[in-house]
C-alpha cells in the first residue's frame, strides 16, 4: 500500500501502461486562459484494455533474506483499466481502476493436438513488418501486442517452412488471397514452434497499386513442446542455434525473396484496380466529351425558341414603339 503501481510492472511494458492511463489527460486551457481541473476532464467511466506483465510477489517465507540474489518474475495479465470519478472527503476525485485477469497457456501438455481452436488474426505490410497482432493469439503464442510491435513477421516462420511459404505469398501476391493453407510452423514466445494453418487475404492501394498488407487467419492445430508459451525462452536466439550455418544462409534469401515478391511481382488485384480506374477515366472522358458537343446544340436551340417567342408575340420589333408590325383586321 501507497507504492506506485508502476514500479510492479515489467520495465517492457511500461510505456505501453503509462501511454494508455495518459490518453485523453492533456489539460486544454479553459477560455479563461487557466488550465480545467484534472476531475473534469479525465474520461470518466471510458474503459481500456491491455496486456502486462506484473511482478510475482516474493515474500520472505519463499525466500529468506536472500530475496535480492534471486530473480525477479513476471506473469501476464490482461487489464481492464476505468477511470471512476469518487467523492471521498477531499470532494470530488478520479481514480484509476484496474481490473487484472493472469493469462495461462493455451495447452496443457506437450505438442497437444488442438480440435477447437479459436483463430487470431496476423497483418504485416509488404517489407513483412508486423503491424496488428490479435490479442486472441496472447494464450497460443505467449506475445502480447507490444512485444512484436514492428517484427518482422517472416523471422516468426520455420525455416524449413519457408520454402512453401515462399509459394503461398506468390499466390496471395497474384491472386489477392488463399484458402486455408497446409500446415506450418511459428515461433512461439518460449523458443517452440507451434503448427498451423492458415487462410490469406491482402490489400492492394487502388491508387498506387502496390500492395498495402497482408491479412492472416491462424488456426492452431498443434502447441509446442514446451506447452508453457509464456515461459522464459532457453536462449536469446531462440531454437535458431540448432540450425545450420547453411539453413540459415538459405532462410534468409527465400526471406529476402518474398519481400521481393510482395514488392514487385504484378498482382491481380493491382491490374483490376489499374483496369478499373482505366475504364473510370474512359467514363469521364466520354462524359466531358458529350457535355462539350451538347453546348453548341443548346445554344442553336436557344436562337430559334427565341425567334419562335418573337413570332408568338406578334413580331413585336423594338423599332415601332410597342406597336405590330402586322395590322390585323378587325372581324
Amino acid at each position: 500500500v501507497g507504492r506506485s503501481f508502476i514500479e510492479f510492472v515489467h520495465p517492457k511494458d511500461r510505456s505501453t501502461f503509462a501511454s494508455q492511463i495518459t490518453k485523453g489527460l492533456i489539460l486544454p486551457k479553459s477560455v479563461y486562459g487557466m488550465q480545467n481541473k484534472v476531475s473534469e476532464l479525465c474520461p470518466v467511466n471510458s474503459v481500456s484494455n491491455i496486456f502486462c506483465r506484473l511482478r510475482h510477489y516474493r515474500g520472505y517465507d519463499a525466500c529468506g533474506f536472500g530475496m535480492k540474489d534471486q530473480e525477479l518474475t513476471y506473469l501476464p495479465f490482461s487489464m481492464k483499466l476505468v477511470f471512476k470519478s469518487i467523492n471521498d472527503e477531499d470532494g470530488k476525485n478520479v481514480y484509476l481502476i484496474i481490473q487484472a485477469i493472469p493469462c495461462f497457456s493455451a495447452y496443457k501438455e506437450p505438442n497437444e493436438i488442438i480440435t477447437k481452436s479459436i483463430s487470431f488474426i496476423i497483418r504485416h505490410i509488404a517489407n513483412g513488418t508486423l503491424d496488428y497482432l490479435d490479442p486472441e493469439s496472447v494464450p497460443y503464442l505467449g506475445y502480447l501486442p507490444q512485444d512484436l510491435a514492428n517484427h518482422n513477421v517472416l523471422l516468426m516462420y520455420h525455416p524449413e517452412d519457408l520454402s512453401y511459404l515462399s509459394q503461398i505469398y506468390e499466390t496471395i501476391v497474384k491472386q489477392g488471397e488463399v484458402p486455408r493453407t497446409k500446415s506450418f510452423r511459428m515461433l512461439a514466445q518460449n523458443g517452440d514452434y507451434v503448427r498451423l494453418e492458415s487462410e490469406w487475404s491482402s490489400f492492394v492501394n487502388p491508387c498506387s497499386k502496390k500492395l498495402e498488407f497482408i491479412i492472416a487467419t491462424h488456426h492452431v492445430i498443434e502447441g509446442p513442446t514446451n506447452s508453457n508459451v509464456f515461459q522464459k525462452p532457453r536462449n536469446e536466439i531462440r531454437k535458431f542455434v540448432n540450425f545450420t550455418e547453411e539453413m540459415k544462409i538459405n532462410s534468409k534469401l527465400i526471406r529476402e525473396n518474398i519481400v521481393k515478391i510482395m514488392n514487385e511481382v504484378l498482382t491481380k488485384p493491382a491490374e483490376e484496380a489499374k483496369q478499373f480506374m482505366t475504364k473510370r477515366c474512359q467514363d469521364l472522358s466520354i462524359i466531358i466529351e458529350s457535355i462539350f458537343e451538347e453546348s453548341p446544340r443548346s445554344e442553336e436551340m436557344l436562337r430559334k425558341g427565341q425567334g419562335r417567342d418573337s413570332e408568338m408575340l406578334g413580331g413585336i420589333s423594338p423599332n415601332h414603339d410597342g406597336k405590330s408590325s402586322v395590322e390585323t383586321p378587325l372581324s
